[in-house]
């Protein structure tokens, strides 16, 4: 064989997926895995997934052996017992696949497995997921450069191509080095025998039902929605084991108690560690009795969202997380940027005064105080500049911190959005976060820029990986709005009320979307019901701009236009889009640039919006795109806003 036929062998070999091998019994945790190798850059082959429809279950699995680059197999007690897998390694052997076992069980292989596995490295996935799997994908794209001759792709057979973009290879360092390698975004860390890891499981220790009017079912109902709260993520897991599993490292259990008290049912979590007794975490839920049937699944989502923020940090420290530096790192996952960012922010500092090489606790400094600096309409000077400092450090630390380089973007000039993307895109290429954030910050940069196709896709990704993501599942369904695409934002405004404990969300989420749909008198209905909440000016103002618009008065609408624009603005999308919808297209642009001066999250999404269409072709358009920094953006980075690529594009096009 020549030396280009070589090299277009070992090329076509890379391009190929890798097999997953399974049991029946642990198809949601091999899932898990090949989801997971995906998220790295490396294409996988599952039958649960990539079986068609009509096609033979077992000639399908021939083929995709015997055209695969290598088989993982995901080894377990069901494994372990299971002859089917037996004939799949039988066949990597025959076909010179290249196999590598991931434990994720402490299970030793029975004799039969034991001299088939004789010569292959084993991969524990039960002691730490996130560093196996890196382990994991090395060894991949190690053996596809092996000498071993690939197996003859059938005529038949289509070249396969990697849908994820790879990502540069993450070596571990152990924790007393960190290693810079050459190039852009590569870097080497060896974790030495010292970093022990632990494993990142929970187990579900049991919930009381403490009062007995409520269904006997409920703390059952609560234990099996937070076991699928984890079903899919990829560093945490959950166990209902009764007891903890043996060893002296950290052991997590999550237990809790279920009440009513007057008209609300009380949620009370809490996060243990069984080897020494300590109370991580705890908090309560509240949530009106009228939502009595979808209480566990809100606590579930709420509780697990805590301790998955929690156990990934803890995941990516080189040794287990000593108690006293998670209770507060577990602190700041409560807040994190939210309403709560001040206590957050301090939860944060505790976490990296304890341990001052932890680098996601330092971009918890950076998610809180940015969400402080926010939060004060961006006056807070020290607070930006604590977070800069923190982002960075998080860096330094561990470059794979894709949070710190998501966060540390939103800290920029916000005019200067080429550095913004530049490091959002950094944020996208290092580690994947169990919350799929990098996608939705990302996403919303995209929606801000006019590129909407775009943040949809941004958008999507982040909902794959965690369904469970209200704001994005929100940001999504805004986003499709935006693109013209009302039923499939309504599936999205479906996924997020079902996440929302606010019993109002739903209608709330109709308001907002009305003025794209065009439903103005039931949003009119909706905001003047008196058993909803808002001020007596919030329903005048909005409240009257519905009804001017489904009256179709001139006057009306005029009117409802100058109370519209002298209302202190309360929320710039609705309010911009009345304003266009009433007449008043410079009154929509007026509210859009003063809250994007005063740093209001995704004011410049509002001008691609289909009423601001009329604004868009306005005179002084162009120069407002100029001073919110749109302009120079496409004009460098080569892109267009989605409207130019319409048949009758706005004036502005032709400038970029």
């Amino acid at each position: 064989m020549n030396k280009p036929e070589t090299l277009a062998s070992e090329s076509d070999r890379q391009e190929r997926p890798v097999f997953v091998s399974y049991a029946t019994a642990d198809r949601k945790q091999a899932l898990s895995v090949c989801k997971a190798i995906e998220r790295r850059g490396v294409k996988c082959w599952i039958s649960t997934r990539d079986v068609e429809p009509g096609e033979n279950y077992q000639e399908s699995i021939v083929r995709a052996l015997r055209g695969s680059r290598a088989m993982v197999l995901v080894f377990s007690d069901a494994a372990n017992n299971s002859d089917e897998i037996k004939k799949e390694l039988s066949l990597a052997s025959r076909y010179r696949i290249p196999v590598m076992a991931l434990r994720i069980e402490d299970v030793e292989p029975s004799d039969a497995f034991a001299y088939e596995l004789s010569t292959r490295q084993w991969i524990d996935a039960f002691e730490s997921w996130d560093r196996s799997i890196d382990a994991l994908v090395r060894k991949i794209e190690q053996v596809s450069g092996s000498s071993d001759e690939a197996p003859p792709r059938t005529p038949s057979e289509p070249r396969r191509r990697a849908v994820v973009p790879s990502r540069t290879p993450l070596l571990v360092v152990a924790s007393v080095f960190v290693l810079a390698l050459i190039g852009i975004g590569a870097w080497v860390m060896l974790r030495g025998s010292t970093g022990a890891a632990h494993t990142m499981q929970v187990r579900l220790a049991g919930f009381q039902r403490l009062s007995p009017d409520l269904p006997a079912s409920m703390p059952q109902a609560l234990a099996d929605e937070i076991n699928a709260a984890f079903n899919d993520d990829g560093v945490v897991s959950v166990s209902t084991a009764s007891a903890p599993p043996p060893g002296n490292t950290p052991a997590y259990a999550l237990t809790g108690t279920i009440r009513r008290e007057a008209d609300k049912i009380k949620v009370f979590v809490r996060l243990t560690n069984e080897r020494t007794g300590t109370a991580l975490w705890s908090n309560a839920y509240s949530y009106d009795a009228a939502l009595l049937a979808r209480v566990p699944h809100l606590a579930a989502v709420e509780s697990s969202m805590v301790v998955r923020c929690g156990l990934f940090g803890a995941s990516t420290y080189p040794k287990p997380m000593p108690d006293n530096v998670l209770v507060p790192y577990l602190g700041y996952c409560q807040g994190q940027d939210g309403p709560t960012a001040d206590k957050a922010l301090n939860s944060a500092r505790k976490a990296v005064a304890l341990a001052p090489d932890f680098s996601w606790g330092w971009s918890g400094v950076a998610v809180s105080g940015v969400g402080a600096w926010l939060g004060s309409g961006e006056r807070d000077s020290a607070a930006r500049k604590e977070a800069l400092n923190a982002a960075d450090r998080a860096v330094a630390i561990d470059p794979t911190n894709s949070e710190a380089y998501a966060y540390k973007a939103m800290l920029l000039d916000k005019y200067d959005l080429t550095a913004q993307e530049q490091l959002l895109k950094k944020a996208l290429s290092a580690r994947p976060l169990p919350c799929g954030c990098e996608h939705h910050i990302y996403g919303t940069f995209l929606a801000e820029t006019g590129r909407i196709k775009d943040a949809i896709a941004q958008f999507r990704a982040g909902v794959s990986v965690l369904p469970l993501n209200g704001p994005t599942q929100f940001a999504l369904a805004d986003a499709l709005l935006a693109d013209g695409s009302p039923d499939a934002a309504k599936q999205a405004f479906d996924a997020a009320a079902d996440l929302d404990p606010d019993p109002t969300a739903r209608q709330e989420m109709t308001v907002q979307a009305a003025p794209i749909t065009g439903d103005y008198a039931a949003a009119a209905k909706i905001v003047f019901d008196p058993k909803l909440p808002g001020s007596a000016a919030f329903r005048q103002a909005i409240g009257g701009a519905f009804q001017a618009l489904a009256s179709g008065s001139a006057q009306a609408k005029t009117e409802a236009a100058q109370r519209l624009q002298a209302h202190a603005t309360m929320n710039t999308e609705l309010e911009a889009n009345l304003l266009a919808l009433l007449g008043s297209p410079a009154g929509a642009l007026q509210k859009i640039e003063q809250a994007a001066k005063n740093g209001t999250g995704l004011a410049r999404a509002v001008l691609w919006e289909p009423p601001l269409d009329a604004a868009r072709r306005d005179p002084s358009f162009p120069a407002l795109l100029q001073r919110l920094g749109l302009m120079r953006y496409w004009k460098t980075t080569h892109t267009k806003p989605d409207v130019c690529a319409d048949k009758n594009a706005p004036p502005f096009c032709g400038m970029i």
